[in-house]
């Protein structure tokens, strides 16, 4: 399939002078993240309209050129759903692509049949059929085959002809700038998640816990990550949240006792756990200012029979207007926002819904919740 191969960084400059000056691009990775907490990029897919270039990173080493392209306001970065792609690009290139169009996302606000991989929607929308056979292959591996360059070209040669007719059709529901409003606010939510970090909040029944021990958790969850991040290994690889948490709870003082907390590989335990036990010792000494705030506990059986009625009017609202509900309301800000004025109000609208989201899903809700109060 034709292609433009860029191995160099004098090639990618010149390239890269080039896609400055149109209005959108096409955009892709692929990457390996098997063994490592950082994803390694492996190869970039750039269509231009014209012509599909492989951007090769084992070969170039000076990313400026291509990062200005990313940073640039009047070139649209036109992806299909782009979590991940944003890892590799942040992580290789230190810049996000802004603006984006997610194709994934125009889909869903198109009422095309909820949410879709690339595969299925290309068929949708143009009626080609894709093959996924090298999803898994090795991308650092050189040189590339040629099964894995059709899939790398196909990945990115469809985007733009997909674009054109999901345009039209939110344009047509009014729904264009609904997708521009949720295409920023992927980008921001990202950079903020960046910068939060994976708090303790996420592991599963944290609520659970005693203040102090909490604190412990808080404190081994932060030490987890710095720690990965230095040694470039997962986090499973390193401790697992269910033994993070069995930490937490048993509270070990010694190398011995830590020794008996089950999962706990041989190798951390080993490199690491003196430095554990240090720190849940530590954690003795800690302010109690300085320990987390109470996680929220389940919801009582009352407020879940308020919160199974704010799910039942979002999916009557998503039925009426054929999108997926979790592009409406998210479980996350549903129960906030029930949470932070329960039972007697008022009901303040989260943050995640401001912009079009106000009108459509959050009024509804805050009417329902005063019902529902009196």
């Amino acid at each position: 399939m034709s292609h433009i191969y860029i191995q160099s960084n004098e090639s990618l400059a010149e390239v890269a002078e080039q896609w400055l000056l149109l209005d959108r691009i096409a955009l892709d990775s692929e990457f390996m993240r098997v063994d490592t907490f950082y994803p390694i990029l492996a190869l970039i897919q750039i269509n231009d309209g014209r012509q599909s270039f492989l951007i090769d990173p084992t070969k170039i080493d000076q990313w400026q050129p291509l990062a200005d392209v990313f940073s640039c306001e009047t070139v649209l970065k036109v992806l299909h759903s782009p979590s991940e792609d944003l890892d590799v690009f942040f992580n290789s290139l230190g810049v996000l692509p802004r603006p984006i169009f997610d194709t994934q996302l125009a889909a869903c606000m198109a009422s095309l049949g909820g949410i879709m991989g690339y595969q299925k929607l290309v068929k949708n929308l143009l009626d080609v059929d894709l093959e996924k056979g090298e999803t898994r292959s090795d991308w650092l591996k050189r040189p590339l085959t040629d099964s894995q360059i059709h899939y790398a070209v196909e990945d990115v040669n469809h985007l733009l002809p997909m674009t054109d007719k999901l345009t039209q059709k939110l344009r047509e529901l009014g729904r264009l700038e609904w997708l521009q409003e949720d295409c920023n606010r992927v980008l921001d939510d990202w950079l903020i998640n960046q910068q939060r970090g994976y708090s303790h909040e996420r592991i599963k029944k944290a609520w659970t816990l005693k203040s102090h021990q909490l604190n412990v958790l808080a404190q081994l969850v932060t030490w987890r990550e710095v720690r990965c991040k230095e040694v470039n290994k997962p986090r499973g690889h390193l401790v697992k949240d269910d033994i993070l948490m069995d930490m937490a709870l048993r509270l070990p003082q010694t190398i011995e006792q830590l020794s008996h907390i089950k999962g706990l590989r041989h190798a951390t335990l080993k490199k690491e756990g003196k430095m554990i036990v240090e720190l849940i010792q530590s954690c003795k000494d800690m302010d109690k200012d300085q320990w987390p705030s109470p996680l929220a506990r389940p919801l009582s059986q009352a407020a879940g029979e308020w919160f199974k009625q704010m799910r039942k009017l979002v999916n009557e609202l998503a039925e009426e207007m054929n999108v997926p509900p979790e592009i409406l309301a998210r479980k996350k800000p549903l129960e906030k926002m029930l949470r932070d004025g329960y039972s007697t109000g008022p009901y303040e609208i989260p943050d995640a819904w401001q912009g079009w989201r106000q009108t459509v899903v959050a009024q509804p809700l805050v009417q329902l919740l005063n019902q529902l109060s009196r």
